[in-house]
């Protein structure tokens, strides 16, 4: 067991070091996964360190239900390019903590391939580089790989031979404030969460409460990050204040959703987050890294989805959906607005000629805005469907992904990859830690 250094001094224990971004363009989704898995560590006496820009101070503020205490924020970049962080960041394991580290976990989109050769290649240590990655759109040559997304294929990754692959819904990483607040008994009579995420997510928000219809029984919490614009969104709460409140308090986020009926989110960590606690959702698919949700979803039935990154909306249905969608889209949706597509891509027409699996809906003249408002109205009437919904959101994520990574981070023991001869061609103005 190494020595790993703290606030307090010299105490017997192992090290693990994040590499995470964070920030207003990026969101606080990197850095909420890597808080659920680095408090998992600190249960088990292990020192973390967090490394990387937008990880402000008031992260650690006391009193902050976050990693105050725990987690320690070292200071780095932001750097112009990722060949420059690379190197920085190995040079701060080998230099500042005195290759005393047993985990280095990397969750960023910054880097490539060559990147994590380099580190591979020039790490005077056998320290084993764990890579969370939610795409397999780039290799990743490293020890371990966490794919945090349910039902996401182990295959690229086996391609890639990597030596310990945490992929899929055993391992969504569910914070410790969510997870313990699992077996809250669901109420129809709660509040209607609407939340997109921790970035700047002002205008596909305004687009989603401009379809909220007037005069719901539930009270509506919309909740934002502070480091959002919020004068748009405060002027659509302040015209029914009474039934609209705002929320930019992480810390009181996990009771508010637990406490919610219907919960409108992005394709992120909190959609995953409604999974664990069993809340009836419509999922917003608005930026293309949350492409695997949809699979999710067309596979288990678990949300209503709407896909504005493909400008298409996908009202997705089993059998014991069917009924309910059915109503909806007779009740709701014009038949001058419905209209099926055919994609550019083959095996997702294929689904969509299926029966009883999907419909897509014209999105060019406002028909997804009728569709959110229309489960917001029905919602009250489809208690079967979503005790159903509810039942399979819970069997796919229970909530212990975070201690089944770090029983196999414990275990973790450094291997050496198989690099490319690309990547030891380049000479890395022959750098040396």
């Amino acid at each position: 067991m190494r020595i790993g250094l703290n606030r307090r001094g010299l105490a017997l224990a192992k090290t693990a070091v994040f590499r995470v971004d964070a920030g207003p363009g990026i969101g606080m989704g990197h850095f909420m996964r890597c808080r659920t898995l680095a408090l998992e560590l600190v249960k088990r006496n292990w020192v973390v360190f967090f490394v990387g820009s937008g990880l402000t101070k008031e992260l650690l503020c006391p009193g902050a239900r976050r990693v105050n205490g725990v987690v320690n924020l070292i200071e780095f970049g932001p750097f112009k390019t990722a060949a420059e962080d690379s190197r920085a960041l190995l040079g701060l394991v080998t230099d500042k903590l005195d290759l005393l580290v047993d985990c280095l976990v990397i969750d960023t989109y910054f880097y490539n391939r060559e990147d994590y050769a380099f580190l591979q290649r020039f790490g005077r240590q056998r320290l084993p580089v764990l890579v969370i990655d939610d795409l397999a759109s780039r290799d990743t040559p490293a020890q371990a790989v966490l794919n945090p997304n349910p039902l996401f294929s182990r295959e690229p990754y086996e391609r890639q031979k990597i030596p310990y692959i945490m992929c899929g819904e055993e391992y969504t990483l569910i914070r410790p404030e969510i997870a313990a607040l699992r077996d809250r008994p669901y109420s129809d009579s709660g509040l209607i969460m609407i939340t997109l995420g921790g970035g700047d997510v002002v205008a596909p928000m305004l687009r989603l409460l401009a379809s909220v219809p007037e005069g719901l029984a539930n009270r509506i919490c919309v909740s934002v990050s502070g480091n959002c614009p919020l004068d748009a969104i405060n002027e659509w709460i302040s015209r029914d204040s009474t039934r609209r409140f705002l929320n930019t308090d992480s810390d009181r986020f996990p009771e508010l959703l637990a406490s919610s009926a219907f919960a409108i989110t992005g394709g992120g960590t909190t959609l995953w987050e409604t999974y664990c606690l069993g809340v009836p959702n419509l999922c917003l698919v608005w930026v293309d890294n949350q492409r695997q949700t949809s699979v999710v979803i067309k596979q288990q039935a678990t949300s209503f989805l709407v896909d504005f990154a493909g400008q298409i909306n996908q009202g997705l249905q089993s059998e014991m959906l069917s009924r309910g969608i059915s109503f909806l889209k007779s009740g709701v949706e014009p038949d001058s607005e419905i209209r099926r597509r055919e994609l550019q891509n083959q095996s997702a027409s294929d689904v969509i000629r299926r029966d009883n699996t999907s419909f897509l809906i014209d999105n060019e003249n406002g028909s997804s805005d009728d569709f959110i408002s229309g489960i917001l109205r029905e919602f009250h009437n489809m208690s079967g469907q979503w005790q159903e919904m509810i039942r399979r959101q819970r069997a796919l994520i229970d909530g212990g992904g975070a201690s089944r990574c770090a029983d196999i981070i414990e275990k973790m023991a450094w291997q050496p990859i198989d690099l490319l001869p690309s990547d030891w061609s380049r000479d890395f103005e022959n750098w040396s830690a």
